[in-house]
């Protein structure tokens, strides 16, 4: 194989890839990235049985032909190459990679131990990258933690993303929270399905794909994978075995709560890290109490107290109290920007938070639900 490339093509491509394989890897070739030379592009492929990287790189083809090399090696050495045109060439068990007064030669691995990569599903519509990016990202910490997920849980893990006619439904829950973004898409016919992919491949696989639309492969009841691509990198997970709980029913319905709150986002979230910098463990809770247009929010222990107040719209909750964790509730504030509506029923039962416009009703971007604490 010989190729001629843009070095900061081939650096880039080289870093984003080699940061999707494992530390340890089990077995020491799944630490390697093929690269595939054929036609006028490149291919540069990593793989770890869980999720496969392809990028597609323009270069100058001389000669065609294929290498596995360490990803760590190629990564750092094609960062420290200087600017321009560099030269590939494989030579029997040596790769060579040569620049204007520089040249590095990295030994190649066994190409026959290295699994075939999963077929790439038919992609089923198109999303803004930037929009998947944002929605998968705030879910993926709404998601329970892997060491957690065991078991009947295991759904709980990933963030799950189903089509709902021309939007997207992405959400995640770890009990405690449920969020639940809607996104608009543009379908391929009536094209239809899901995905339900772990929380931290799928946010690092939308986070490589900001910038322009996104294709996207749903899972199937015959393969057990779904993709992400854009016009030069194509990302395939494989999916969470376990379906996504049914969470619909958990989401409360204002007409059968006893009040709401309605304050700036920004605010309330602010009053909430002030409230919880005396607390002396993460997850101890802050007590949310409203009384004559305000929410006083505090926190704290014997001897460290803190509070803030925030002004707000109410209606039927004078005198109402409920404890959260500030973590769980703040981090459900941060896609709002400008008003936020919380619906209450008793300090014991989960919460709604909604965005809301300027004329006080609802939107349909994204909704949440926060389970309290019980206060002491």
């Amino acid at each position: 194989m010989k190729i001629r490339i843009e070095q900061k093509t081939l650096a880039e491509a080289a870093k984003r890839a080699h940061r999707r394989l494992p530390n340890n890897p089990l077995q020491p070739v799944l630490s390697g990235l093929l690269m595939e030379a054929d036609g006028d592009t490149l291919t540069l492929s990593g793989f770890d049985y869980e999720t496969a990287t392809r990028a597609t790189l323009a270069a100058d083809i001389l000669e065609p032909g294929h290498m596995l090399v360490s990803g760590r090696l190629l990564s750092d050495v094609t960062a420290a190459m200087p600017a321009g045109p560099i030269d590939v060439v494989v030579d029997g068990q040596e790769t060579t990679l040569s620049a204007p007064g520089t040249t590095f030669t990295l030994p190649t691995m066994d190409r026959g131990d290295y699994p075939a990569l999963p077929e790439t599903p038919k992609a089923a519509g198109t999303v803004d990258g930037d929009l998947l990016a944002a929605a998968v990202v705030h879910a993926a910490q709404a998601s329970m933690p892997d060491k957690e997920a065991a078991g009947k849980l295991e759904g709980f893990r990933g963030v799950h993303v189903a089509a709902d006619g021309n939007h997207l439904a992405v959400s995640a829950s770890d009990r405690y929270r449920i969020v639940r973004h809607r996104i608009p898409w543009t379908p391929d016919g009536d094209a239809a399905g899901e995905l339900l992919v772990p929380a931290a491949h799928l946010a690092a696989t939308a986070k490589q794909l900001t910038g322009g639309p996104v294709r996207m492969s749903f899972t199937s009841d015959s393969i057990g994978v779904a993709a992400l691509a854009n016009d030069t990198l194509t990302v395939t997970s494989r999916t969470v075995a376990t379906p996504f709980p049914n969470v619909e029913g958990f989401f409360p319905d204002p007409a059968q709560a006893v009040g709401w709150v309605r304050a700036d986002a920004t605010a309330l979230l602010e009053a909430i890290r002030r409230a919880a910098l005396v607390n002396d463990k993460e997850e101890q809770a802050i007590w949310l109490a409203v009384e004559h247009g305000q929410v006083t929010v505090t926190g704290g222990v014997e001897g460290s107290k803190g509070a803030s107040r925030v002004d707000a719209e109410t209606v039927d909750l004078n005198g109402f109290t409920a404890g959260f964790r500030p973590g769980f509730l703040g981090s459900l504030l941060t896609p709002i920007d400008g008003a936020v509506q919380a619906w209450f029923t008793t300090p014991t039962k989960p919460a709604l938070i909604v965005p809301v416009d300027d004329e006080g009703a609802a939107t349909d971007t994204y909704r949440a639900v926060c389970m309290p604490v019980r206060l002491k």
